[in-house]
């Protein structure tokens, strides 16, 4: 039996000496203090609960799975290889059931608190170059984490434990991944995180040697307008910075110290700290005397003539972070940037020097026959191998017709095998006579750029008359098969959006390397197994835009501004990727007819048509009709039309392109996670007017619930449905009510009540929402509802409402109408928002007063007349009150007495005893004080007269959710929820 709540109503949403420092560096690695003694097994289950882990999962930037004691062993194989140990636990090889290599992390002895943060950042971070979290496990005496596998290991063991030369280049792209990493926990996350341990044994290679941060066990989150004192050592000896060793003080100059001592040992390939000498130390030293001065500590492998001009950059880099005032130190933004522009220094030198090989191409080609005459040696040997001819014909079993997978203009390609019939490769021959210049353009693009989403060169044949490339095979083929040819399959909106940022990926690192592509299509933006996007064929680039060139590229791809100039640009391979962009939302080609009576369109023009005709739905796959999500298909579209802009200027880099596409993908995710849909019809039921009189027997008064001003609320005799019917005569237009139907089907989360459906007939306007048994959170404080909310249940009801507000805001609304009597309660205690208002600005002048005369009212929107989320924020204040003092903090007099009493008796003196004085009696003497004061200041925070004083919701949430995840991890000792200042502090 489905039970609801049918509302009537019309209010859509508004949606830092030197010897002190060196004694301290003598000190034992990752010394924590852990303040309390290890809570028992249920307290520790108490952190996820069954009942609560859904609803602590849908916060999550990402999936996070619930693994059992069963689940772990059997993935580890008994915890049987062992990949490395920590201070804090023991990493093991696992594999999960579809195949995929994962890390098991099992943590040793009383390490609560290192588990607890390490879940509380990896559910907030989602950045490419940190380890992500799949999956954790808490059971009794095992605390696991399961992480994404890394197959390269760690950067320590690649400096010091093979002999392998490692070139420039990737130290530099090893070094500029991390400082992004760092640069997005400082500043781009809603809560900022400090690392605290940044070495390379905690920054792990993929296999394509990019890099990842890991181990977040002794990391800090902080809110950004704070510094956190404490008296634990967390770093790593050679890696701490000294300044916190004197002073106790925190902030994320503490990481700029420990990734320059990452530098130093980038470039120098020696430890840290080897045998009680600290090179950081002597190298900053040597450079008081000059950047030359270092030279004769760099490693000899890449300390030549040619790097020495970049390697002189990363050494000033490096001692700017490592000096002894932190003001000075540079933030990671400024480090991750310059960086990346010795990293394009270090391209322009190695590419003057590599291109006289390859010059030769340009000027006078030599017939194919001749080219076996080449050296061998013009392409880097461990990057890019010769093959014979005879290898390639064994390879396609003499080039079997059965195993050619494609061809076009310039050549044949075919699936081969090669070292002993072990590796699957993709074999393209070119036509000899007509694409020499771009054979060799290839080959010198490809041997010297590598990167995540390019097609890897293995090698190449000159021989006998032929010109063959052999690249890495992509095993699911390209995104035209999917999407126009024979593989053609059902890809999902999310693995659409993937797909178009990993090429973007791709194509934004040609355009850092000074490359234009020329030859962007949906034919050219391959697959692997894992379905990562990776572009292929660069044989019609260009390293410079200075010169006219014969145009290239196919037809509906190509810059109309290109074909005017002939002179290409960045913002031509941005033009040909908006046009990639529509073709994957429509799976239309980039020309094609409507009718077939009709001339051909091309996708932008049409889709700009669409867009201003408000009829989007028309150029979506139909494949994906009632899965996209409206906000996401906006956001892509806007990029989409954006980069096909007729003038270049007006198209935005890939930088720019790649970030909105993240966000398409970031709604996507949040609706996939709440099964929001693009069609609110199918969330969404009309009902008709004869239904609700009949569930209501005639809106029987026996029937009646509860009313208010112009609203009365029904619960139904059939199926448990209740109905709330507004008088919208004086409150609100039909318009508004259509409105908020369209909005409100939109919204799908755990704290907000359901819109089930509607109906609009009789001159009634009708709300029909899911029932929530359990009442209004003002009926459990001061009505009639008992038993009273004991401080856990009060603590999970805040951070329900904080976490719904949160999700309001996220859609850019507000809710305009927070109070206690707007939040029910399940049979759990699980926290809903409902009666979602409009923003007063809408309402008439009748609602208008109504509005104002209410006690829960922002008092800068008395003055401002605009309702924000901060005003929200403000009324959330009133609710932590209430949820305080067990009654109503709104009393019914004039409005500047109500404010007075608050801020005055409340904000201005909360001291401890007037604070026990008027908590509600059922919780005095069972909330530890300072957590009671800490509570008390953060509702007074919100409380703030001007709104740019007040926090951001996500700013309460995070205090609140905290304090909550510290009662579930039974840092609280007490039964009511005591938890102590250090807790509080040192726990972020």
């Amino acid at each position: 039996m489905k039970l609801c709540v049918i509302s009537l109503c019309s209010r859509p949403i508004g949606l830092d000496a030197c010897a002190h420092a060196r004694m301290a560096l003598e000190l034992e690695v990752y010394t924590v203090v852990i303040k309390e003694e290890e809570s028992s097994r249920s307290k520790v289950m108490e952190l996820i609960q069954e009942a609560d882990r859904s609803k602590w999962m849908v916060h999550s930037n990402h999936s996070i799975r619930c693994f059992t004691q069963g689940d772990i062993e059997r993935m580890s194989n008994n915890y049987r290889t062992s990949l490395g140990r920590g201070a804090f636990g023991e990493v093991y090889e696992g594999v999960l059931e579809d195949g995929s290599m994962v890390a098991v992390k099992r943590l040793i002895g009383s390490v609560k608190e290192q588990f607890a943060k390490e879940l509380i950042i990896h559910r907030e971070i989602n950045h490419k170059n940190v380890v992500r979290l799949i999956g954790y496990c808490v059971e009794e005496n095992v605390l696991v984490l399961v992480m994404e596998y890394i197959a390269n290991g760690n950067l320590n063991d690649v400096l010091h434990d093979d002999s392998r030369p490692i070139p420039l280049d990737i130290r530099l792209r090893i070094a500029i991944e991390c400082a992004e990493a760092l640069a997005y926990m400082h500043s781009h996350m809603y809560t900022q995180v400090i690392h605290g341990d940044i070495k390379p044994g905690n920054i792990l290679l993929d296999s394509n040697f990019h890099a990842k941060l890991s181990d977040f066990g002794i990391s800090r989150v902080v809110n950004t307008d704070k510094t956190l004192y404490t008296n634990n050592v967390i770093g790593s000896i050679g890696y701490m910075d000294p300044l916190f060793s004197l002073d106790g003080r925190l902030t994320v100059k503490y990481d700029v110290y420990s990734f320059g001592a990452v530098l130093v040992e980038l470039i120098t390939r020696k430890k840290a700290v080897v045998e009680n000498v600290n090179n950081v130390y002597a190298f900053s030293n040597a450079l008081t005397r000059g950047v030359r001065g270092v030279r004769e500590m760099l490693d000899v492998d890449i300390a030549r003539k040619n790097n020495m001009k970049v390697l002189e950059g990363v050494a000033k880099l490096a001692g700017e972070c490592l000096r002894m005032d932190r003001d000075k130190r540079p933030g990671m933004i400024v480090v991750a940037e310059r960086l990346r522009v010795l990293q394009k220094s270090s391209y322009q030198d190695q590419g003057r020097q590599r291109v006289d090989l390859f010059s030769w191409a340009w000027k006078s080609i030599p017939a194919p026959a001749a080219l076996v005459n080449i050296q061998a040696n013009i392409l880097p040997s461990d990057m890019c191998r010769q093959f014979s001819f005879a290898e390639m014909k064994s390879a396609t079993n003499n080039f079997d017709n059965s195993l050619l997978v494609g061809k076009g203009g310039s050549g044949r390609v075919y699936c081969g095998q090669i070292n002993g019939r072990k590796t699957n490769v993709a074999i393209k021959c070119m036509y000899t006579d007509t694409v020499v210049n771009e054979f060799y353009t290839e080959i010198e693009m490809m041997s010297k750029h590598r990167h995540r989403n390019l097609v890897p060169l293995i090698g190449y044949c000159i021989e006998e008359d032929a010109m063959i490339l052999v690249y890495d095979y992509m095993a699911s083929g390209s995104l035209h098969g999917h999407l126009h040819g024979e593989q053609k399959l059902p890809l999902s909106w999310k693995q659409r959006i993937e797909i178009c940022i990993g090429a973007g990926h791709g194509l934004r690192y040609l355009h850092e390397q000074q490359i234009i592509y020329l030859n962007l299509k949906m034919k050219n933006i391959l697959l692997d197994e894992e379905w990562v996007a990776k572009i292929t064929d660069l044989s019609l680039s260009r390293t410079g835009t200075s010169v006219k060139t014969r145009v290239a590229g196919t037809h509906g791809y190509i810059d109309p501004e290109y074909l005017i100039t002939g002179r290409p640009t960045e913002k031509s391979d941005v033009y040909s990727f908006g046009v990639v962009l529509l073709e994957t939302l429509s799976a239309q080609r980039p020309y094609y007819s409507i009718r077939q009576d009709e001339q051909g369109h091309s996708l932008s023009s049409w889709t700009l048509r669409c867009k201003e005709e408000g009829n989007l739905d028309q150029i979506v796959d139909p494949c994906l009709m009632g899965i996209i999500n409206l906000w996401s298909l906006n956001k892509f579209v806007e990029i989409a039309l954006k980069c096909v802009a007729l003038k270049g200027i007006d198209r935005p880099s890939m930088g720019d392109v790649i970030s909105d596409l993240e966000h398409a993908l970031q709604w996507q995710e949040s609706a996939d996670a709440s099964e929001s849909s693009i069609l609110p019809s199918r969330l969404c039921r009309q009902f008709w007017f004869a239904e609700m009189e009949a569930v209501t027997n005639y809106f029987d008064k026996s029937l009646l619930i509860d009313s208010g001003s112009f609203d009365r609320v029904y619960h139904s005799q059939i199926d448990g449905v209740a109905i709330t019917l507004v008088d919208v005569t004086h409150v609100y237009s039909v318009c508004a009510f259509h409105g908020l139907i369209e909005i409100t089907s939109k919204l799908v989360h755990d704290h907000l009540v359901p819109l089930i459906g509607y109906c609009d007939e009789q001159e009634m306007m009708l709300l029909v929402y899911e029932y929530v048994a359990g009442g209004n959170l003002s009926e459990h404080l001061y009505g009639t509802r008992k038993p009273p909310l004991n401080w856990i249940q009060r603590m999970e009801i805040c951070v329900g409402v904080a976490r719904g507000l949160c999700y309001l805001h996220g859609w850019q609304l507000t809710h305009g109408a927070v109070r206690t009597s707007n939040i029910l309660l399940d049979e759990e205690c699980l926290a809903k928002i409902t009666n979602l208002a409009l923003p007063p600005n809408l309402l008439d002048n009748q609602a208008s007063k109504v509005h104002e005369t209410d006690g829960y009212i922002d008092p800068e929107y008395l003055h401002t007349g605009v309702h924000t989320e901060k005003s929200d924020v403000y009324c959330f204040g009133l609710v932590l009150l209430e949820v305080l003092f067990g009654r109503p903090v709104i009393k019914h007099q004039r409005l500047e007495e109500q404010i007075a009493w608050l801020l005055i008796r409340g904000v201005q003196q909360q001291t401890l005893d007037y604070l026990d004085q008027n908590v509600d009696p059922f919780l005095r003497g069972k909330i530890n004080p300072q957590f009671l004061k800490k509570f008390f200041r953060t509702a007074a925070k919100c409380l703030a007269e001007k709104g740019i004083h007040r926090p951001s919701m996500r700013d309460v949430m995070s205090d609140l959710q905290y304090a909550h995840f510290s009662l579930k991890l039974g840092w609280i000792t007490d039964d009511s929820g005591c938890m102590s200042d250090d807790a509080m502090d040192e726990g972020r």
